[in-house]
């Protein structure tokens, strides 16, 4: 797996290329977690991205550009409102993976259209706001997504959080 340092080089192209190709895209897991949180550990790279016409070449040509070879499942993983695909490949002979999650649903659209503006670096990055990224990690489920939510509880305080909202789209998706 890339190092965290390698993992930064990696982002920071890959963002540039989204850009390049005018993809509306967000940072998500962990990224966005320790922009929006506290820094954390992470050893992959999750993106939100919107694209007219999603294909395992588009998604293979995106991802060629930081990552050679690149390999990209063939079909996207469908979990919970959420449509994923995975790509793996190396970068200076490191294993690299990217998830590029995908916005085709109302929730994940709205999420894409609320995304904001935050200095990751001296770069400005868009990411998920904190209300998408929990309700994302709600759907995900996975221990560290839960481990997350309950890093985020115990900083609600000093959090701006908008629970109306989260209550909303936890009502529509059939969240608890």
């Amino acid at each position: 797996m890339a190092s965290g340092s390698d993992l930064v080089e990696i982002l920071i192209k890959l963002l540039a290329e989204v850009e390049r190709r005018n993809n509306e895209y967000a940072l998500a897991g962990g990224w966005a977690f320790s922009v929006l949180v506290e820094p954390r550990a992470t050893t992959d790279i999750d993106l939100l991205i919107l694209q007219d016409s999603p294909s395992q070449e588009a998604i293979r040509s995106l991802a060629s550009s930081v990552l050679t070879p690149t390999i990209v499942h063939s079909a996207p993983m469908n979990l919970k409102h959420i449509s994923m695909w995975r790509c793996i490949g190396l970068h200076d002979m490191q294993e690299v993976i990217i998830d590029f999650l995908l916005a085709d649903s109302p929730f994940l659209k709205s999420a894409l259209a609320r995304r904001q503006q935050i200095a990751l670096g001296n770069q400005l990055v868009a990411t998920l706001t904190l209300e998408d990224l929990m309700l994302m990690k709600m759907l995900a489920g996975r221990l560290q997504d839960q481990a997350d939510l309950e890093k985020i509880d115990e900083c609600k305080e000093d959090l701006q959080i908008d629970w109306s909202y989260i209550d909303q789209w936890k009502a529509a998706l059939g969240l608890k």
